[in-house]
């Protein structure tokens, strides 16, 4: 495939959604170029999606003239695949006018999302609506990596947020795309005021004109404790999201746009449902929603409420969701950061399929290297594919055994390795056991994820180091930077990754101590 297309016109949270797929086709056709047609309002955003190569505007009130000019214009491109990630008539109207040899929509499961509206079948297993991209991905060919939506923001970016003190800052965002879908105003204002009053929190507001009034029901909190965003472009405002601790929303847009930048969202569900495959996908997120027999009452939530209350909206009390998220609130330690370190040809020397501890070989200045992230406060994580285990070459009792002779190395130099994570599998390799496609052999994120839930890492604020393209396209995955080194496989990786069309990584340098320099500012940008 030399050019692929992908169609989702709207709306914001669906778009956000999209980043994951792409970046599957990304990194399952890194010799294609990818186009993403979306509304011109969101041109922007969709240029942070790290598997997007070209962005083209759809116009937002497009006549069946302009439809027709579009579809002249994109069937000039001769576009060898083509997405549809929409589903509606428009994208259908493209789909045919195009010329490509391989096309594929996405299953909307209407049937499924009309029971459960309908006839409130409820199913709580039902696919998110990004694993339902993903598989139109898998039908065109590609491969499923990342499965959580995911933005490319710029490494040492200016900060958003100024306060003066040390304390968590909590984003309310009391807006949604029709009133039937916002809890009330005046629960998010009591909200945010017991989340000061109880834990000195600062409040960050993300506001749009319509709720402008918010600001003034929160006037007892002082002016040093809280900031306003009112209709800040959805670009700023992913920048301002990533600075935040935790994200309070409705179910809206702005609840994906927290999860694609790590940050941990409450999202209010009234009148929808998460069976319908909208809710937030991040690690860490959570749905808060009232157990009533009515819902969900639409897809969207737009109908009006037939009852004499909307009890999905008023059975959710502040103190409920002062309980879901006292969790965040509480604990006392903020997310941690990480380095994710790949271990032969980056740690330690390539020794192709190593399989005897008293062969192991440090890389040099490794030692310093990690006592430098240790003290900048980066926790050291060990990810490393090792489907030896899998080609039957050594069991998983050598890995461990090398993997303690690793570690006790780093010790008697002085700097301890917080974990060691490892991948035995490969798919079609030797041992039946062994022989699955599992979702920790990078670029899948398995071991990643293993280790945010252990460590309370924050992906977003973390890096990977690796010599090969697996741990570059892992950093994307997971939404860290990545950093390519020129040891081990390194060199030769550099020059594949020159010969196509891959998400580059945030730098190529000589070494691990070179990338750590480069990471905790110790290394001057401008001499690399």
């Amino acid at each position: 495939m030399n050019k692929i297309l992908v169609i989702r016109l709207g709306a914001i949270g669906d778009v956000i959604l999209t980043s994951a797929p792409l970046l599957n086709l990304k990194i399952s056709f890194p010799e294609a170029e990818i186009s993403l047609l979306t509304r011109a309002y969101l041109t922007r955003l969709a240029e942070m999606f790290s598997g997007v190569d070209k962005v083209l505007p759809f116009p937002q009130k497009a006549s069946a003239l302009d439809l027709f000019r579009m579809g002249e214009h994109l069937d000039k491109q001769n576009f060898d695949m083509v997405v549809d990630l929409h589903g509606n008539i428009r994208s259908f109207y493209l789909m045919k006018h195009i010329s490509a040899s391989v096309k594929v929509s996405y299953d909307k499961r209407t049937f499924e999302r009309f029971k459960a509206i309908k006839l409130n079948k409820i199913d709580n297993k039902a696919p998110h609506t990004i694993d339902l991209y993903n598989t139109a991905i898998k039908e065109a060919g590609g491969k499923i990596y990342t499965r959580r939506p995911v933005l490319d923001l710029p490494f040492n970016r200016p900060r958003q947020l100024s306060f003066k003190n040390s304390k968590k800052t909590i984003v309310i965002a009391p807006g949604a795309s029709y009133p039937t879908k916002r809890w009330p105003k005046k629960k998010f204002a009591d909200l945010a005021i017991k989340i000061y009053k109880e834990y000195g929190c600062n409040i960050v507001l993300a506001l749009t004109r319509s709720d402008a009034d918010f600001a003034g029901l929160i006037a007892q909190i002082p002016a040093e404790n809280k900031a306003l965003f009112l209709d800040t472009d959805l670009v700023k405002l992913a920048a301002v999201f990533s600075e935040a601790d935790l994200i309070v929303c409705n179910d809206s847009a702005l609840g994906h746009l927290g999860s694609a930048v790590g940050t941990p969202v409450a999202a209010i569900f009234g009148p929808t449902h998460p069976t319908l495959g909208f809710a937030p996908r991040g690690c860490r997120d959570i749905v808060i929603e009232p157990d009533v027999y009515c819902r969900p009452c639409s897809k969207h939530g737009k109908k009006p409420c037939f009852r004499d209350e909307q009890f999905c909206f008023t059975l959710i009390s502040v103190d409920s969701v002062m309980g879901k998220i006292s969790g965040i609130l509480t604990v006392k330690n903020k997310e941690e950061r990480a380095i994710f370190i790949d271990r032969d040809g980056t740690l330690i020397k390539e020794k192709n399929f190593l399989s005897n501890p008293d062969e192991v070989e440090l890389e040099e200045n490794s030692i310093e290297a990690l006592k430098i992230a240790k003290e900048a406060g980066y926790k050291i994580i060990v990810v490393s594919n090792q489907s030896g285990v899998a080609r039957g070459y050594f069991d998983e009792e050598t890995v461990s055994r090398i993997n303690q002779r690793v570690y006790d190395l780093f010790v008697q130099g002085g700097v301890e390795i917080d974990q060691f994570l490892y991948c035995p599998h490969l798919k079609n390799a030797k041992l039946p056991p062994y022989n699955i496609e599992c979702n920790c052999r990078k670029p899948a994120p398995g071991m990643v994820e293993k280790a945010i839930e252990q460590f309370n890492i924050n992906p977003f604020k973390s890096f990977v180091i690796g010599d090969k393209l697996a741990d570059v396209k892992l950093g994307f995955v997971v939404g860290s930077k990545s950093i390519l080194v020129r040891t081990g496989y390194g060199q030769k990786q550099e020059k594949m990754l020159q010969k196509t069309m891959s998400p580059c990584p945030e730098k190529v340098l000589n070494n691990l101590f070179e990338a750590v320099k480069y990471i905790t500012g110790a290394l001057d940008r401008e001499e690399l």
